[in-house]
């Protein structure tokens, strides 16, 4: 087991001591005489050390489990006998007796007891982790996010703005070589002995003044194009990007019980905008590679600098289709909709994407295909693959703002039969923190590019019994409550 799992888990006990009353008073509902506070609270790193959930399953193991019980607790009653603690000597005698009297001739039970305390101080903790604000910390934090949220809006309209700007400079440009395109042919057509003329000099430095307004422009409009650009990578990296690691980091509290989350709306309105205005900036920098076929010279600045502002938005495309396929509602099976990410086999679940791009053109074009595990790296010994429709097309008439959605309703995970030797390594605990992914892969082809594009599903627990249900569960609460990463499948 990874040190990372095992660290969350060894701080538990220290987690529950430092809850407030209201929560303390429900751990104290959890202990009775089954298995009494006091040894919980004396044995504390040593329980939490041990595989209650295996050894409920396993007689031998629950009892060297509860054989290794009384020895700790014999080892705490030589060390109060040694400081004369009447009262603490007493109470751990008699509980001492009370654990063997209830579990010497079925020593599973006790291990299903204690594993039931474990897993309900960690729905505890979820609960207390959970963020309640009082109305005054409510409305300043919506004012905060309102406040963020019209920032951000502001920069994208000013970036839309500005490449609209771009357009009427590159008409202008367009309009003007026209003009020395047509000025200078017939300049071309004067015999050879008219060019002499007075007339016919002052014209070819009318030329040589275009041609010079020409290359001046050429090279203010490139330089917009690149500021423009600057601010569009700006803003995708130090904000849109952020919002979208802070709008994921919401779904999975509210997966847990937290509140619903919100703001994928606003999301899909900024990267739409900052999609529409790249392709805008794209447009206009193929309309320059245009305008060298008519006219060029030495060092004009559209060959020389072009390339690379075109390279830089194909970059800056890539990397916002590829962060805009979202899944906007975890997998879920119907029968247990206040349980996402616990997926049972030959169970039907349901799981959203969404396109955060919402483009017209792309309406029925981009296909998704679901798989599980596919590119993750598991440490699991179970396979699985998906029954049902795994390939569907998104579509406006899927979401209700008419963005580019796909819902899967049909899937059902089915495990492949594995070989002997891995039968050995199943378990009820390693099932109930084996993690795994549904991932999704889509291709998006417009304007020339063709962009691949990959999401996945929040870690997922695989069961294939309804009673793993609640061990399932505990662990999808203590993943997305402990971590961030979404998709850490070594976790446990």
């Amino acid at each position: 087991r990874p040190a990372g799992g095992r660290r969350a888990r060894m701080s538990q006990w220290n987690q529950v001591q430092q809850l407030e009353t209201k929560f303390l008073e429900q751990i104290d509902q959890i202990y009775d005489d089954k298995f009494p506070m006091e040894v919980r609270h004396l044995l504390a790193q040593w329980i939490e050390n041990q595989d209650w959930e295996s050894a409920y399953n396993n007689e031998p193991m629950a009892a060297i489990l509860l054989q290794n019980l009384f020895i700790k607790l014999d080892e705490h009653l030589d060390r109060v006998s040694q400081e004369k603690n009447l009262l603490l000597i007493h109470n751990l005698k008699r509980i001492r007796k009370l654990l063997q009297g209830k579990y010497h001739s079925n020593p599973m039970h006790i291990a299903v007891v204690v594993s039931n305390c474990l897993r309900e101080e960690r729905r505890v903790l979820a609960a207390a982790n959970m963020p309640l604000l009082g109305p005054l910390e409510k409305s300043l934090q919506n004012s905060l996010v309102l406040e963020r949220e019209r920032n951000t809006e502001h920069k994208v309209s000013a970036i839309k703005n500005s490449a609209q700007m771009i357009d009427q400079d590159v008409k202008y440009l367009e309009d003007l070589q026209e003009e020395f395109d047509f000025r200078y042919k017939t300049m071309q057509s004067v015999e050879q002995n008219d060019k002499n003329k007075v007339a016919v000099k002052q014209e070819m430095l009318m030329l040589q003044e275009m041609l010079n307004t020409i290359d001046f422009r050429r090279k203010e409009v490139l330089g917009k194009m690149a500021q423009v650009i600057k601010e569009m990578e700006d803003l995708m990296n130090n904000t849109l990007m952020e919002e979208l690691l802070e709008w994921k980091r919401r779904q999975q509290i509210a997966c847990i019980g937290g509140p619903l989350h919100s703001g994928l709306d606003q999301l899909q309105n900024c990267f739409t905008l900052l999609a529409e205005s790249l392709f805008q900036i794209r447009r206009q920098l193929e309309k320059l590679d245009e305008f060298l076929v008519k006219l060029t010279y030495d060092g004009d600045s559209i060959p020389l600098q072009r390339p690379h502002l075109l390279e830089r938005v194909n970059f800056l495309l890539y990397g916002l289709f590829q962060s805009s396929l979202v899944v906007e509602k975890q997998p879920c099976m119907p029968t247990h909709p206040q349980r996402p990410l616990v997926l049972k086999t030959l169970i039907q679940f349901s799981v959203k994407l969404r396109l955060l791009i919402k483009l017209p053109e792309l309406n029925y074009q981009i296909k998704v295909k679901a798989a599980i595990d596919r590119n993750a790296s598991t440490i699991s010994s179970r396979r699985f693959v998906l029954c049902g429709t795994h390939v569907k097309a998104m579509a406006m008439d899927e979401c209700a703002n008419g963005g580019l959605s796909v819902e899967f309703r049909h899937l059902q995970p089915k495990e492949m039969k594995s070989c002997a030797g891995n039968k050995g390594l199943e378990g009820p605990q390693m099932v109930t923190e084996e993690l795994h992914c549904i991932g999704f892969e889509a291709q998006v082809c417009l304007y020339g590019l063709t962009i691949e594009l990959e999401a996945s599903s929040l870690p997922v627990v695989m069961i294939s019994n309804v009673s793993q249900l609640p061990n399932a569960w505990a662990s999808i609460i203590w993943y997305n409550l402990s971590t961030s990463e979404p998709q850490n499948l070594a976790f446990f």
